[in-house]
């Protein structure tokens, strides 16, 4: 590995919010900001050789204020939709922030993508960000100590880890909220890239994107289990898709799986697999478009990432699946999740 560089990204109230750099021999290359402990590139090489970004993000740290897309940020500490912004533990009534219509989406405004992260330590290979988070807040119970890490490997994985403890029953359900795109330009969408997972089913959402509380079985489910076009997917259909225009969907994942899927794309030859100890994979293929985002000076178009987010099942605190989130009081969460690009 290469020695880290550590730079000034930007400030916030005054504070220095800081980039770390990691880079391996073979040229990957891992960038992170402590502001959200949010992922700002991941560098990979294609079929010539050649280098790009493929994580959506910015040049510059004002954009990640108010990042409404949640570009490469950290989410938590519960990630997804609650619905009714309101949910019952332990005898009591917990009231969150209503941010998604009447639910609770990814926490709130005081969720994790928007909080200044501590660094506990850096090495070559990655760091480890922490946080505390008092009682009550967003709602939530529990004083919690967050501990995420992030580590680029020689062979070019990137990891990204969760610990986190609490001394009230609460909920937990972090994610990371990177879009990948594997041609490296943020501008063009998926639709030339070929997606497979291997999920047990999908849980159909609402109009309001509330899952469903049990997976099912669905034919583009079945063809994703193959691997499918995008582009192909994106015409699909079925009611699940047309809903919103595409995937925003919890698959429930196998727990022994060697990957649980890939993402390719064949112009590049980029071959991304991911794997995960979380129970579910949420898919959002960046349906809606924010005409306040730009990229190269342009709009950004329907499409032009996919958010694979390893978590439990949104909403899983109304559900079968409560255990999924539920922490109690002195116990410890733990969650890991590896991404790796290779070129084919």
């Amino acid at each position: 590995m290469k020695p880290y560089q550590k730079s000034i990204f930007g400030q916030l109230r005054n504070e220095d919010i800081f980039r770390f750099t990691f880079e391996n021999d073979l040229g990957y290359r891992l960038s992170v900001m402590n502001y959200g402990a949010t992922i700002l590139e991941y560098q990979t090489p294609d079929k010539a050789g050649h280098f790009a970004n493929v994580i959506l993000g910015f040049d510059r740290f004002v954009d990640y204020i108010g990042n409404s897309p949640k570009h490469g940020a950290s989410i938590g500490p519960v990630a997804g939709r609650i619905a009714g912004a309101t949910f019952d533990l332990a005898g009591e009534n917990y009231i969150l922030e209503a941010n998604n219509g009447q639910n609770c989406n990814h926490s709130g405004s005081t969720g994790w993508d928007s909080v200044v992260f501590q660094i506990e330590e850096v090495t070559d290979e990655g760091l480890v960000l922490y946080t505390e988070r008092r009682d009550g807040t967003g709602g939530f119970p529990g004083n919690l100590k967050v501990w995420i890490s992030y580590t680029l490997s020689e062979q070019g994985e990137l990891e990204i880890s969760y610990q986190v403890q609490t001394d009230k029953d609460t909920l937990i359900n972090p994610t990371n909220h990177s879009y990948f795109n594997l041609s490296g330009h943020f501008d063009q969408p998926i639709d030339d890239h070929v997606f497979q997972v291997d999920s047990l089913g999908v849980f159909p959402i609402a109009k309001d994107g509330i899952p469903a509380k049990e997976p099912e079985e669905r034919e583009f489910v079945k063809h994703l289990r193959q691997a499918m076009l995008l582009k192909d997917l994106f015409a699909e259909q079925d009611e699940q898709i047309q809903l919103v225009s595409g995937l925003d969907h919890p698959f429930a994942l196998k727990s022994d799986h060697e990957t649980a899927g890939f993402l390719y794309h064949q112009e590049s030859g980029r071959f991304l697999t991911f794997k995960t100890e979380a129970p579910c994979l949420v898919v959002y293929t960046a349906n809606c478009v924010d005409d306040a985002i730009l990229f190269n000076g342009k709009t950004m178009k329907q499409h032009n990432g996919i958010a694979l987010e390893m978590q439990a099942l949104p909403d899983a605190i109304h559900s079968n699946y409560k255990d999924q989130v539920l922490v109690r009081a002195g116990q410890e969460f733990t969650s890991t999740t590896t991404y790796r690009v290779i070129a084919k």
